[in-house]
């Protein structure tokens, strides 16, 4: 048990004990002042006196226990999130994981430079609507220039390395959205490094894409009801004490200064409107 909640539940319990006694020995005072005959059993009858002692001491056992079950209860629930989020973060500092994360940003990186990837890689996140791979020798000679594997790179063809890359992507997201459900523990995620400032403006990018791919395509709102990205990153905004972006132009704005996108090169297109951006996009 938590040692700070330990004199508070001592305090609880002696409190509860005490009143009862109290109660009982201002019965007798109380009992005195009412008319003769008012009571049927005397009061002064040993034996009714200390039942009445005994039988409220009882009670108020019992609701010391359920107190006390109740916060062993809420404290085996924290234990159980705040070792969840350790085992979280032992995976993500784990060298099977780096190779998702390098092969996230394998993806993130070209997706931040050419928004036609952008919009790509978004429309992916669905099981309809979605788009070609972008016809651009650019776009694929940016992944390629990513490629640090260069056996990978001569024996497997680019199209399916391309895709392994964004299931990868999809594992990323896949683990943020379970840390972002462990809001319950927030004091905990933010103490550790799950590098989600390094993240955020990537995720953040995608998360919008996707929902302006999901406006401009209604069907995908009745065949697809998973939880889009931006709602994860709303919820570790507020755990990492982001302030949350939820307009549009917040967000751009956000992500067209932000250092870490100028210094990956993000696309002019991304500033535009998003009917706008398919007639000024660069291949």
């Amino acid at each position: 048990m938590n040692d700070k909640k330990r004199p508070s539940l001592r305090g609880t319990a002696i409190l509860i004990m005490a009143l009862t006694v109290l109660i009982w020995a201002l019965a007798y005072p109380i009992g005195a002042s009412l008319p003769e005959n008012s009571l049927k059993e005397p009061l002064n009858s040993s034996y009714g006196v200390l039942n009445v002692l005994f039988t409220a001491l009882a009670f108020g056992g019992v609701v010391i226990t359920l107190i006390f079950q109740v916060n062993q209860a809420k404290e085996a629930q924290q234990e159980s999130v705040e070792r969840s989020i350790s085992e979280m973060f032992q995976i993500f500092t784990s060298a099977e994981f780096q190779e998702t994360k390098d092969a996230a940003f394998r993806v993130l990186i070209p997706a931040i430079r050419h928004r036609a990837y952008a919009e790509f890689v978004a429309s992916r996140l669905y099981a309809v609507a979605q788009l070609p791979f972008p016809a651009s020798e650019s776009i694929k000679q940016s992944i390629m220039d990513l490629e640090g594997n260069a056996e990978r790179a001569k024996t497997m063809e680019f199209w399916k390395m391309e895709r392994a890359d964004r299931l990868k992507l999809d594992d990323i997201f896949n683990f943020f959205a379970m840390l972002a459900q462990r809001n319950s523990a927030s004091d905990v995620i933010k103490h550790v490094d799950f590098a989600y400032d390094w993240w955020r403006p990537a995720l953040l990018l995608i998360a919008q894409m996707q929902v302006e791919h999901r406006e401009r395509h209604p069907e995908i709102g009745e065949y697809c009801k998973g939880r889009p990205v931006i709602e994860t990153v709303q919820r570790l905004d507020v755990v990492f004490g982001h302030k949350p972006l939820t307009s549009r132009d917040e967000i751009w704005a956000y992500l067209a200064k932000h250092p870490k996108m100028i210094g990956f090169g993000m696309d002019a297109c991304f500033s535009a409107a998003p009917g706008e951006a398919g007639s000024s996009r660069k291949s």
